[in-house]
């Protein structure tokens, strides 16, 4: 009896057989039943995450540098069909070369929302396109089987439009997509379609004429070399008012925004209406700022919101001060949080515009002048490795940050290196509880992995997974883990053995050759007990907070509160920054606050010198402080001094000001055999914060998220640099505490 086949492979082992079982070789084409899909749908364009800058420039389009996107798969399989089905899919490119993009794999039924006869999974795909997803199935017991696929479709840019009549089509020339492939496409939220986006556009507002999208998908595809989309929702004869949260308007552009699942930008071309109306500077970037912060909530993530200067309108009106003062409020918009700069497209006068009795706003040449202008502005900043808050927030809706990895059911891309035995030559990878189910196996920078999860072998009283086929990522030999003293790529000394040094490579080493594993959890088979690794509150933070008002958030601490060695840092894909901006973005897209980050803290500190910095951190004047050392203080194995250094941090920020909160936070374990980071003094150390915990001083216990993870992990599965420093997966755990 079997319960699940794991692969075929010739005797030689190297030819894979597609055939599983024989359910899914087709007797014939005539036996094969309709399987519907429901997304993707033709032409969409799905946005890519990934994409690595620097490396794209010299790489060739479609590799890994170009970045990637989770494509959710669903449809319907036909009547009459009977479970358990079997699953496969593939995606091929859809210019009839049958160029293969991702080769036939098998979906894990278990990691379906499967609802009688619909199916929901999630599918990574490289950027580029057009692709074919194909889907087939056959169902086990009568040996039907059933086909289906969906073409075409891409992964690439995708760009929300946003404003009044200059983003719609109000201009001379209705504009056709160059690209012969039409690349660039266009949603028309109307009837939740794609097209190629041949003017006129599908803008809510009926305008009929030209626009300067088509010109500028062209432009961005030439240079970025993947699919464009855009999804406008701009509204001619606005005023910035009419686009304030509750109105029909701003309904339209969270719509909007939800449609593409995720988008690189707003791009807002908008101000003749407040030119008209007389708005006043500060009304005009108060409104713009109500707009984005609550279509910010809705969507879940904080998309930078560009804002061109667009203000002339002259076929209507000739007003300088009027529109002096839309584009000063429109430059003092640019450079607020989460907002930049768009094209000063009122420089574009002469021959650019449209005569009197047009009406209009551009002629031909002057659409494709104001999208050359789009194009520099977008390419100045995709050209550019994300950073910061922006790049935190873009990643937000894959990060789940609200489900923590010690208390949710599904755990959520943890990490893990391939490790090779030296006494059996098996390759695996550990999990820090039972799995349930596994859901899938990724790289951490994202990319696809040539590595199917059935060819992974696990029990449900296991969490070690061992890979019969590892070779999507570098593996980790048990026997490079201590060097000889004074070894490249090596930190001295081991606990115990001082002629030995550990595996130490700062940087993006170890993120190269993480797998980020997530599943479900085996909660019947489980038996870790867990306290909350949470301890106080935070009232008045919290109340800040609740009510939108905005916060200062200081950080005092080490290396770890830099960030280091998270992605953002070491210039790997998905760029993902440290715990601070990770808090930040999370916290502003949940409460509407504008949070400040005051980050004071230092590679190489010890609590010692976050005491003689306080000063300069309390002159920010900080809402809340979060004072997060222990890591370079261990060694020290003085839990007493600790505790009072922190206490000293504590009293003097109280008598500064009593309003202040402080979130203290134990330290990640360090290597257990690493001389300087004594496994036994983390708890000890973490104990003497424990028992700080006042009201507004509160804790978030790192260091017994650590010790939980690794009753089954190895230490090298949850660091950046070997040491004593997080990976992309623990700066989310700290990010998931705080």
């Amino acid at each position: 009896p079997v319960q699940r086949f794991l692969h075929l492979t010739t005797a030689n082992g190297l030819t894979a057989v597609t055939c599983v079982l024989g359910l899914l070789c087709k007797q014939s084409q005539a036996e094969d039943l309709p399987i519907r899909l429901a997304h993707p749908v033709p032409y969409q364009v799905i946005q890519r995450i990934g994409f690595d800058p620097a490396t794209a420039m010299t790489a060739a389009p479609g590799s890994a540098a170009y970045g990637a996107a989770e494509v959710v798969v669903s449809g319907t399989l036909p009547e009459g069909t009977r479970r358990p089905h079997l699953l496969q899919y593939r995606v091929v490119t859809a210019d009839g070369g049958e160029l293969t993009v991702v080769d036939w794999a098998l979906v894990i039924l278990g990691s379906t929302e499967l609802t009688d006869l619909d199916f929901r999974f999630t599918v990574t795909v490289p950027a580029g396109g057009w692709y074919r997803f194909e889907v087939r199935s056959a169902d086990g017991v009568n040996n039907q089987h059933a086909v289906g696929s969906v073409e075409p479709f891409g992964v690439g840019e995708v760009f929300l439009v946003a404003g009044q009549s200059y983003a719609t089509n109000t201009n001379d020339e209705r504009m056709q997509v160059a690209d012969k492939a039409g690349r660039v496409v266009a949603y028309d939220k109307s009837r939740s379609t794609w097209a190629v986006a041949n003017d006129p556009q599908p803008a809510p507002d009926g305008s009929d004429g030209g626009s300067i999208w088509p010109p500028l998908g062209d432009a961005l595809l030439d240079k970025l070399h993947v699919p464009i989309g855009f999804a406008n929702v701009a509204v001619g004869g606005t005023s910035s008012v009419q686009w304030m949260p509750g109105g029909e308007l701003h309904q339209g552009l969270i719509a909007g925004g939800k449609s593409p699942g995720r988008f690189r930008a707003v791009l807002w071309q908008q101000g003749e209406s407040d030119v008209i109306s007389k708005t006043p500077i500060e009304t005009y970037i108060a409104n713009l700022k109500s707009i984005r912060k609550a279509a910010v909530r809705a969507w879940g993530f904080e998309p930078v919101w560009l804002a061109a200067k667009s203000t002339l309108h002259p076929t209507v009106y000739n007003d300088p001060d009027g529109e002096g003062r839309i584009r000063e409020a429109i430059e003092r918009v640019s450079q607020l949080p989460g907002f930049g700069a768009g094209p000063d497209t009122d420089t574009l006068t002469g021959d650019s515009r449209g005569d009197a009795t047009s009406r209009r706003h551009f002629s031909a040449i002057g659409q494709r002048r104001a999208a050359e202008m789009w194009q520099i502005v977008l390419l100045d900043r995709l050209w550019k490795t994300p950073t910061g808050i922006e790049a935190a927030s873009f990643l937000l809706p894959d990060l789940h940050l609200l489900e923590p990895a010690w208390s949710s059911e599904t755990v959520y891309r943890e990490s893990a290196i391939l490790r090779r035995s030296s006494a059996n030559n098996h390759v695996a990878a550990s999990l820090a509880f039972p799995p349930a189910e596994i859901l899938s196996i990724t790289a951490a920078g994202r990319q696809l992995l040539p590595l199917d999860v059935h060819a992974a072998h696990v029990s449900s009283d296991s969490t070690t997974i061992r890979f019969e086929h590892p070779e999507p990522i570098a593996l980790i030999d048990d026997t490079d883990l201590f060097l000889p003293t004074d070894s490249p790529n090596s930190y001295k000394h081991r606990v115990g053995h001082p002629e030995q040094s550990l595996l130490y490579r700062p940087g993006r080493w170890f993120h190269d050759r993480n797998v980020e594993i997530t599943y479900r959890r085996d909660l019947d088979h489980e038996s870790d007990a867990f306290a909350s690794p949470l301890h106080g509150s935070l009232p008045k933070t919290i109340a800040k907070l609740k009510s939108g008002e905005a916060v200062t958030l200081g950080i005092s601490g080490d290396s770890i509160s830099t960030g280091l060695d998270a992605s953002a840092m070491t210039g790997a894909a998905p760029f993902q920054p440290g715990y601070p901006e990770l808090v930040v973005a999370q916290l502003q897209v949940l409460s509407g606050s504008d949070i400040t980050l005051k980050n004071r803290a230092v590679g190489g500190w010890s609590v010692t010198n976050g005491v003689a910095d306080l000063d300069a951190l309390l002159a920010e004047k900080p809402n809340l402080i979060i004072v997060a050392y222990g890591m370079n203080d261990v060694g020290r194995r003085d839990p007493k001094w600790f505790g009072e250094q922190t206490r000293t941090i504590i009293e003097r920020v109280k008598a500064v000001d009593a309003e202040t909160e402080i979130l203290l936070v134990s330290p990640m374990l360090g290597n257990k055999e690493w001389i300087h980071t004594p496994r036994e003094m983390f708890p000890l150390y973490r104990d003497e914060l424990k028992a700080l915990v006042a009201p507004g001083v509160a804790l978030a216990d790192v260091t017994a998220i650590w010790e939980l993870l690794l009753r089954r992990k190895h230490d090298l599965d949850l660091t950046g640099n070997g040491l004593n420093h997080p990976n992309d997966f623990g700066h989310r755990l700290y990010a998931q505490a705080v």
